[in-house]
C-alpha cells in the first residue's frame, strides 16, 4: 500500500507507517501516498509517520505542505517556529502540568482540519501527547448533556490580561484597536476594551460538530482549556481573590451559549471519560503526528528534561459549513 520499504503497523493506536528506506523524499512520498493516508485518518483519526528522517523544520514543513492545499501562518496562540515560516513551536506550558483535551481553535470561527506534530527532542520523561476520538466521547453522552450541548453551544469569554496568557497585540498580530474591532465584527465575536486597557471577547462555539466527510456527529470543542474548574485549585482560588466571583472576569471561561453555567460536575465527568478513552504513544526523534483535528482532541502530559514538538496546521474550515442542525 504504501510502496517498498514502508510498513503500516495496525495494531497500535494511532496507526504507525515505518519507513526503513534509506534517502526516502518524505514529501514525496506523502504526495504520492495521500489518499490512502486520507482513508487512515478517517478510520482513526491519527497516524504517526516514524523513520522518515524528518530532522529539522523545514523538512517537516515540506512533508505538512505535502498533505495539506495550504499551510496556516496566521495563527496567534502560538509562537512561531523561527526556522519555518508556517510551523510553530507547541504551546508554552509548564512542563509540570498537563495540558487539557482540545480540538485545535475550536472555539474559533475557523479552525484547521489537519495538524501535524513533528518531535525534534524526545523529553526525559513523559510528554506523550494523548488523543481522543471525539466520535467516542460524543456516543458516551448521556442523552440530557448531547441535547444541551447541541442545543445552546458553547459560549467562551477570554479576557486578555497583561501578563497572563498571550497579549491581544499576539493575538491579533496588531497594535491597533480599530483593526481588532473590525476583524472580532468580521467574525461575529463581541469585544468589549475594559476601563484599565485588557481587551475580552466573548464569542459562541460549537458543542458538537458533523464531520464534513463521515458526516459522523463529534463532540468537539475547548470546554477544558477555558472552563474555571479545569484551573488548579489553588490557581481557581488566586483568580476567584483577584476578580471574585464574577467567573466572566476570569483571563478565560465557558458556559452555555445561552449563558447559563456548565456545572463543576459536568465537566469532571466528562474529563473522567476523556481519560477513560485516552490513547498514548511514546515519541521518537523525527516522529511526525498527523491529526485530522475535527475527530480527535489532544493534549500534553507532563515531562522531564528538554522537549521540543513543533507544530503545523493546513486546510482551514469555518464553523457555518459543519456545525450540527440543532436537535428539533
Amino acid at each position: 500500500m504504501f510502496g517498498p520499504g514502508v510498513r503500516l503497523h495496525v495494531e497500535s493506536f494511532p496507526p504507525l507507517i515505518r519507513s526503513t528506506a534509506p534517502g526516502l523524499a518524505a514529501p514525496a512520498w506523502a504526495a504520492e501516498h495521500r489518499s490512502p493516508l486520507e482513508a487512515l485518518l478517517r478510520e482513526h483519526g491519527a497516524v504517526v509517520l516514524r523513520g522518515f528522517g524528518v530532522t529539522s523544520a523545514e523538512d517537516f514543513e515540506s512533508l505538512a505542505a505535502s498533505l495539506v492545499e495550504k499551510l496556516y501562518g496566521d495563527y496567534g496562540d502560538l509562537p512561531h517556529e523561527k526556522d519555518a515560516d508556517q510551523v510553530y513551536r507547541s504551546t508554552p506550558y509548564p512542563a509540570e502540568q498537563s495540558i487539557l483535551f482540545h480540538h485545535e481553535s475550536s472555539h474559533m470561527p475557523q479552525w484547521p482540519s489537519r495538524q501535524f506534530f513533528c518531535c525534534l527532542q524526545p523529553a526525559e520523561g513523559g510528554g506523550a501527547t494523548p488523543i481522543v476520538d471525539g466520535r467516542k466521547v460524543w456516543a458516551a453522552l448521556p442523552d440530557e448533556l448531547r441535547d444541551r450541548f447541541e442545543r445552546l453551544g458553547i459560549r467562551y469569554v477570554r479576557n486578555f490580561i497583561p501578563g497572563i496568557d498571550v497579549s491581544w497585540q499576539q493575538m491579533f498580530g496588531t497594535e491597533d484597536r480599530a483593526e481588532v474591532e473590525a476583524r472580532c465584527a468580521a467574525q461575529d465575536v463581541a469585544c468589549d476594551w475594559r476601563p484599565d486597557g485588557s481587551l475580552r471577547t466573548v464569542q459562541q462555539g460549537p458543542a458538537v460538530i458533523r464531520h464534513p466527510e463521515t458526516g459522523e456527529q463529534v463532540f468537539f470543542n475547548q470546554l477544558f482549556l477555558h472552563h474555571t474548574a479545569c484551573l488548579e485549585p489553588s490557581v481557581r482560588e488566586v483568580m476567584r481573590s483577584v476578580f471574585g466571583d464574577d467567573e466572566t472576569a476570569y483571563p478565560r471561561s465557558a458556559f452555555f451559549g445561552d449563558g447559563s453555567p456548565i456545572g463543576d460536575d459536568v465537566v469532571k465527568r466528562l474529563g473522567e471519560l476523556y481519560d477513560s478513552l485516552a490513547m498514548r504513544f511514546a515519541w521518537e526523534r523525527g516522529d511526525v503526528v498527523i491529526i485530522d483535528n475535527m475527530l480527535v482532541s489532544h493534549g500534553r502530559d507532563p515531562f522531564e528534561g528538554t522537549r521540543k514538538i513543533i507544530v503545523a496546521m493546513g486546510d482551514m474550515v469555518t464553523r457555518d459549513a459543519v456545525t450540527a442542525p440543532a436537535a428539533p
